[in-house]
């Protein structure tokens, strides 16, 4: 029993040390738990610490270059200050030329789509025109019309410096007259016949030809020879018709007036010989421009004639105003002559009263009538001034020669 109880008591005992050594040692365990957790939680805080600092001083760089940057962005927006002044006039003036380049714009499609219509209308007309031009008829006009604004452009008045569809029989007194279109009158009576002649067939078919190959080319060639000799075929008529075998004493040549330049300039590269040719039978073709010239010429000549006849009228009238003046001169020499002898008489008469009369007067001295004073003329008064002028001592043949 007693044994038992003090196995009792060493078991307690035993397992009181036990726990008390457990404890122990649990708790330096938990000690050491702590003090590693302490060692880690402090390892963490200065590596925290220290990524702390690290970032710290990142962001203090940092701050200090975006300070350093603000500035030199404040320095750069200072510098580029004016040059955004500048921009936004640029801008302005980009913007205001936008709306004049608007502005133009649509003047120029305006522009464009009146530039149409009067271009189809000028197609229209010319087609009309082209129409009209087909008729002999119409043809003739158009030369005669022509023919007559050339004449007034070159300033020539009509039935004086030239005549319209005059007969020349009007002129030449011929039985055989003849009427061309238009007469040039020139001084000395001398005439030149004008005849209008508008071939056109072959060179409206020519343009109607619109390619470029060499069949075109080679038919537009064939109508120009056949214009060329169409007009050599007018040549040749004008040629028999001989106007100026009615007009005698004036210029051998005939002019055909030709409405267009073209007319002569294609049917000359046409057939090269065709100017020689026709000058040679008389005949001068004659563009608008070259007739001008031509007109021009013949209007100086009549100015000429009219400045040597107005010249001659001034030298007439200036012979019969010198005769005048010798008429004048010999009158008023004949009424000098007179008071000279008016005078020569006065004076003797004086002279007879006062040696004569006075001296018988003056034995009636009871007679107390007093006698009026005779005034005499004195030398100087009674002088009668000559010509001397060279021109009025002339005699009349000296003059008139």
């Amino acid at each position: 029993m007693n044994i038992s109880v003090g196995l009792l008591l060493l078991l307690v005992l035993l397992c009181l040390g036990l726990g008390a050594a457990l404890g122990y040692s649990a708790a330096t365990m938990r000690a050491r738990a702590a003090d590693q957790a302490r060692t880690r939680e402090l390892g963490e805080l200065q590596a925290r610490e220290a990524a702390a600092q690290a970032r710290a001083e990142r962001l203090a760089e940092e701050n200090n270059g975006l300070v350093s940057r603000s500035r030199a962005d404040n320095d750069i927006m200072r510098a580029i200050a004016p040059l955004g002044r500048h921009l936004e006039a640029m801008e302005h003036r980009v913007q205001v030329m936008q709306e004049a380049q608007a502005a133009q714009r649509a003047e120029l499609h305006e522009q464009l789509e009146a530039t149409g219509r009067g271009q189809r209308e000028l197609a229209q007309e010319t087609s009309s025109l082209r129409s009209v031009l087909i008729s002999t008829s119409a043809r003739g006009t158009w030369g005669e019309v022509e023919l007559h604004r050339v004449v007034e452009a070159a300033g020539m008045l009509a039935h004086v410096d030239f005549s319209e569809q005059l007969s020349t029989g009007a002129v030449s007194n011929s039985a055989s007259a003849s009427r061309p279109d238009l007469t040039i009158h020139l001084p000395g009576g001398a005439h030149i016949a004008v005849d209008a002649k508008v071939p056109l067939s072959a060179i409206l078919r020519a343009q109607d030809i619109s390619g470029e190959g060499p069949q075109e080319q080679a038919e537009r060639e064939r109508l120009l020879k056949e214009h060329a000799k169409a007009l050599r075929g007018h040549i040749n008529t004008l040629a028999k018709r001989n106007y100026p075998a009615e007009f005698p004493g004036s210029p051998q040549i005939t002019v055909m007036f030709l409405p267009a330049e073209s007319l002569l300039s294609q049917a000359l590269a046409a057939d090269g010989a065709l100017l020689e040719d026709s000058l040679a039978a008389g005949v001068s073709p004659a563009s608008p421009s070259s007739l001008l010239a031509l007109l021009r010429s013949v209007a100086a000549v009549w100015s000429s004639t009219r400045i040597a006849e107005e010249s001659q009228a001034i030298m007439e009238l200036g012979r019969t105003l010198v005769k005048r003046l010798d008429v004048a001169a010999h009158h008023l020499g004949d009424l000098g002559a007179g008071l000279r002898r008016s005078v020569a008489n006065y004076n003797k008469a004086v002279a007879s009263l006062e040696s004569r009369v006075l001296v018988t007067a003056r034995s009636f001295d009871s007679i107390e009538v007093p006698l009026r004073e005779v005034p005499q003329i004195e030398a100087d008064d009674a002088q009668i001034r000559s010509f001397t002028a060279p021109e009025l001592a002339q005699s009349e043949e000296a003059i008139t020669s």
